[in-house]
């Protein structure tokens, strides 16, 4: 039937309530998430996934509906949406599924949110979008019917239906009715880049700070900009570790509230904050830094990313990235200040952030509420590892204060780099701050009294705060401080 045919009325209680799917009924594109998705698949789904598009969005979808399978869990469905849905049950009115997702997905998601009387959705040769997809909906109805919907892509069929729901956009029809805001996606990518945590990376100051260069106003210029080269790629790769982990992190209690997740923020929009600010970082760190700091950028960028896409899954080794990533922040701050970084402070640093590393699974897997031998979603550990994973954690730390004691008794021993600190004997101070910090933080997160990142937990703990500015003022007063000898 055409949008210009006069159909017979029908009673009230029996006008149809169509139902959009993506961004709709369900907080999420379902199409777009199984793009990013196919990244995990390798190289030969990457040249296959070219070709189709090439054929065009049918044949696509297509091929993601039969290698993706979406679990129910996953869905974050819209309350408002269901809702209304409801409603329309209550009523006794026919409640269709109308989507340009596969007919595959859109029946997995209506045997989770249904029962619908009816689903129509694309197929291999048919991409049920906009004037398509209202032709679809006016021949199975055959009369007046309400719509939901959230795309400037509907304007047809809101225009063609009795009532107008909308999800966010403006229908441009008189008989519109708002459902749902629409999301601010400023302040979502706001959220999404994690500002906060971009206190990890005052970790690129440490070697301006133990090298003598503070009163160099040109180096600490460098030392900031590498500051925000690296933010801008940290943020970067957030926003792909978001786009990759969207199925886990809407099973989270937590995480599921994440822009991405939550539906909030647009992947092609995340995809192209991430392109822009990874190109942006890396471009400015070899244009106003020179090369030695720009591979230590790429190098950074390039084992996050790496982190995001296997090593995260991959038990041990994902500690070992994590140690390796906060050790290349300091890598990061000596090369955009052209000093050679010391093996000291390397070998500290790896030891202390494996420590840290091993610290945050912990936690994980002390939340956990898994079976003992089932893998943690995304992780390589089942919560019997959480014994093994805690004394490790521990050893590590004690490894790294048996460090630090070792580089005390290097400056300080006559045989040492004379001259490099004016009172090397104040280095012995640094272990104690350092042991009770430790055992307290391990403590707490057996209490369960430490949330998530612990390196984020101590940027906001007051007693953390106080152990790192005691540990800096030992830091300068054996720099410049020359002490009296008796």
């Amino acid at each position: 039937m055409s949008a210009s045919a006069q159909p017979l009325p029908q009673p009230e209680e029996q006008v149809p309530l169509v139902v959009d799917l993506d961004q709709t009924l369900v907080r999420g594109d379902m199409a777009l998430e199984g793009l990013v998705k196919v990244i995990g698949l390798g190289v030969r789904a990457w040249f296959t996934l070219l070709a189709l598009l090439l054929r065009g969005p049918a044949p696509t979808k297509a091929w993601l509906a039969r290698r993706l399978a979406h679990r129910p869990s996953t869905l974050a469905l819209r309350e408002p949406v269901m809702a209304q849905i409801a409603l329309a049950r209550q009523e006794g009115r026919p409640v269709i599924l109308a989507t340009a997702a596969h007919w595959r997905v859109a029946k997995r998601v209506a045997a989770l949110a249904g029962p619908f009387d009816a689903v129509l959705a694309s197929s291999y040769r048919r991409n049920l979008k906009g004037r398509t997809k209202l032709a679809a909906i006016q021949a199975h109805v055959g009369g007046p019917f309400d719509y939901i919907g959230d795309s400037p892509a509907d304007r047809p069929i809101w225009q063609a239906s009795r009532i107008a729901y909308t999800v966010g956009v403006d229908t441009g029809v008189p008989q519109q009715q708002r459902l749902a805001p629409a999301p601010n996606p400023v302040r979502a990518l706001a959220r999404a880049l994690r500002p906060h945590q971009w206190a990890k990376n005052v970790l690129v100051f440490l070697p301006l700070a133990t090298s003598g260069e503070l009163a160099h106003p040109a180096q600490i210029g460098h030392a900031l900009l590498s500051f925000v080269c690296l933010s801008l790629i940290a943020s970067s790769v957030y926003l792909v570790n978001d786009m990759l982990d969207i199925d886990a992190d809407r099973i989270h209690p937590k995480k599921r509230r994440r822009p991405l997740a939550a539906g909030d923020l647009s992947i092609p929009l995340a995809v192209v904050v991430a392109l822009v600010g990874t190109l942006t970082g890396l471009g400015a760190g070899l244009f106003w830094l020179g090369w030695p700091a720009f591979a230590a950028l790429a190098t950074y960028c390039a084992l996050t990313v790496t982190y995001s896409l296997r090593l995260k899954a991959a038990m041990i080794a994902d500690v070992l990235a994590l140690a390796c990533l906060y050790t290349l922040r300091i890598a990061v701050g000596a090369a955009a200040i052209h000093v050679p970084v010391s093996f000291w402070l390397l070998l500290f640093s790896v030891f202390l952030f494996l420590s840290l590393g091993y610290l945050k699974r912990y936690i994980e897997l002390r939340g956990s509420l898994r079976e003992e031998h089932e893998l943690l979603s995304g992780r390589g550990y089942t919560p019997s590892d959480e014994m093994i994973v805690a004394m490790n954690g521990v050893a590590a730390g004690m490894v790294s204060l048996l460090v630090l004691a070792l580089f005390a008794e290097d400056m300080g021993h006559a045989g040492g780099r004379a001259g490099t600190y004016a009172s090397p004997q104040l280095l012995w101070l640094l272990p104690l701050p350092l042991l009770y910090w430790l055992n307290r933080v391990w403590m707490m997160a057996r209490r369960g009294e430490v949330d998530g990142d612990p390196v984020a937990f101590a940027i906001t703990d007051k007693k953390s705060l106080t152990v790192g500015l005691l540990l800096g003022l030992i830091l300068l007063l054996a720099k410049f401080v020359a002490l009296p000898m008796g």
